[in-house]
């Protein structure tokens, strides 16, 4: 045997025949192997030695094995972009709502600032917008009355005639109010 020949027994065979006795004696079953990745049968090719076929079974096992490594890279890459896709879209999403909160707060600040001029103003400034206010008031009440002259024109005879006499009722009933207030 050369020096650099390993002997045929070797340790993991050996291991194994011991474990196989073992259960014999025991009288278990025969233990069966699990997956074919755990241990390469070695085919020999034509002109190949044990070893040769040894080591190049090896080496089929340690391409499967970068194979499975490197889709499970792929799959922790991929897992990697989904999981910064989603931490960048958390982050526009933070970024929108502080856009929207400084938008508020100048809102607030515009209207506040509004407030304040409108509190600022003098009691003439104020009689002056009441004035204005109730002059619109009474022009949308004069334009209410146009609009019921102009329908009552339009009406029939009997409409108009039943027009007049609930008015007049309504009339009586504020003189007759009127003198019990007078009192």
């Amino acid at each position: 045997m050369r020096a650099d020949q390993k002997p045929s027994g070797s340790p993991g065979g050996r291991a194994r025949r011991m474990r196989g006795q073992a259960r014999k004696t025991t009288g278990l079953p025969p233990r069966h192997q699990m997956a074919q990745r755990d241990e390469p049968q070695a085919v020999h090719e034509v002109g190949e030695s044990s070893h040769q076929a040894e080591l190049r079974a090896q080496v089929q096992q340690i391409s499967q094995d970068l194979q499975a490594l490197r889709h499970d890279v792929s799959q922790h890459h991929t897992l990697l972009e989904d999981t910064r896709t989603t931490v960048l879209d958390i982050l526009t999403s933070h970024l929108t709502l502080m856009e929207q909160v400084n938008v508020l707060g100048a809102n607030t600040q515009a209207w506040r600032a509004t407030m304040e001029e409108r509190l600022q103003r003098t009691w003439v400034q104020r009689l002056v917008v009441t004035f204005w206010q109730q002059v619109a008031v009474w022009s949308a009440g004069v334009e209410r009355v146009r609009e019921f002259v102009v329908w009552l024109g339009m009406a029939s005879f009997e409409t108009r005639m039943l027009v007049v006499g609930v008015f007049m009722a309504a009339v009586a009933m504020l003189f007759s109010c009127l003198s019990y207030f007078l009192r």
